[in-house]
């Protein structure tokens, strides 16, 4: 064990483990890009982190990092213990979830309560709401007969498969956190593991889709990830996924500040370019990088709350009004670099097919 390995072993209370190759394409070369990281998210893990870049696939990943024994120590007060949210109380909460209810029903033809049909005419009028709201789905449209199914990794709560199952897709879950997986089973969610390796040959090629929304990046081995995806897949079966870009604004402007970061629950870090190599590796094809999210203004405030010295996901003191400003000032400029150059956005988002003829 490193010196330096040995002194962040002090205050982390599990095992740690250097990280000598890249998670993604062993390549040994890097440099360093980030140090004394520290849990600003939701101040749950105690340590100093770093982070270094491959200098092959530009990935960036943690080293040293938690063990596989000792890395649960860091979900502790995560927000995946959390029951979905409750509906948003009052008259004005009614009146958005119902328009926003009403644009869902008129594009996913779902029956959503409460609703209002003037939604479907309303909301398009807010362009990045329509925009973010076409989004949800998560590409998989309204499921093609009864016999459709989808696994959605990393479900936590198992809220977009509630979502899912409006659509008419039979939906299954993956999730290691046992509290959260109690909840998404308390809506009628099969869970049926907590890691894809428990899933055996009889559900390998049965799966329409499978969704794993910022999950790739907490795991120790990525390409074994999408390869376990890939497996289960039916030939012509899709995956989508998405995870923070380390070639977004946000990064560029918070660097170790910002909330994509979140080590050492975050192991590798991906942009387009590594996302995609990684996704070929694993024997995927058709790849298509999706629209980004209009994200950046949440990001930004979360951020700018972890360089203030905040636990940003659980102190809801506003911002000081300087600071709202700013931020707000550089959302905007983000939104218009963003249109210009969607590589720049937050976060990544991408669908990957498993090739219809059988490898």
């Amino acid at each position: 064990m490193t010196a330096e390995l040995h002194d962040r072993a002090q205050q982390w209370p599990g095992g740690l483990e250097e990280v000598q190759r890249c998670p993604i394409c062993a390549d040994t070369r890097r440099e360093r890009t980030l140090g004394d990281l520290r849990d600003g998210s939701f101040g749950a893990a105690p340590g100093i982190w770093r982070l270094k870049r491959c200098l092959g696939c530009r990935a960036i990943y943690l080293d040293p990092r938690p063990d596989a024994s000792s890395i649960h120590l860091a979900y502790r007060d995560y927000y995946t213990h959390a029951p979905a949210p409750a509906d948003v109380g009052g008259v004005s909460g009614w009146w958005k979830k119902a328009l926003s209810n009403g644009y869902r029903n008129r594009v996913f033809a779902t029956h959503l309560r409460p609703s209002l049909a003037v939604g479907g005419v309303v909301m398009p009028l807010f362009a990045a709401r329509a925009a973010r709201i076409r989004l949800e789905d998560r590409g998989l449209g309204r499921a093609q007969g009864t016999g459709q199914r989808m696994l959605d990794v990393g479900c936590g709560n198992g809220q977009f498969l509630r979502w899912a199952r409006q659509l008419g897709w039979n939906c299954y879950g993956i999730e290691v956190d046992a509290a959260a997986a109690a909840v998404a089973r308390g809506h009628g969610i099969e869970i049926v593991g907590s890691d894809l390796r428990e899933l055996g040959q009889a559900h390998d090629r049965t799966f329409d889709a499978i969704t794993l929304s910022h999950v790739i990046e907490h795991v120790y081995d990525p390409i074994d990830t999408l390869r376990q995806c890939w497996r289960l897949l039916k030939p012509g079966g899709y995956l989508w996924i998405q995870t923070p870009n380390t070639d977004s604004v946000g990064y560029e402007i918070y660097g170790a500040d910002w909330r994509g970061l979140e080590a050492p629950r975050h192991l590798v870090l991906f942009n387009l370019a590594s996302l995609s190599w990684s996704l070929e590796r694993a024997g995927f094809e058709g790849i298509r990088i999706l629209p980004p999210a209009d994200v950046a203004e949440p990001v930004f405030m979360l951020s700018a709350s972890i360089r203030l010295g905040r636990i940003a996901e659980k102190d809801a003191t506003p911002l000081p009004q300087d600071v709202r400003e700013s931020t707000r000032v550089a959302t905007r400029q983000a939104r218009a670099l963003v249109r210009r150059n969607p590589g720049r956005s937050e976060f990544v988002t991408a669908i990957a097919y498993r090739p219809e003829l059988a490898r």
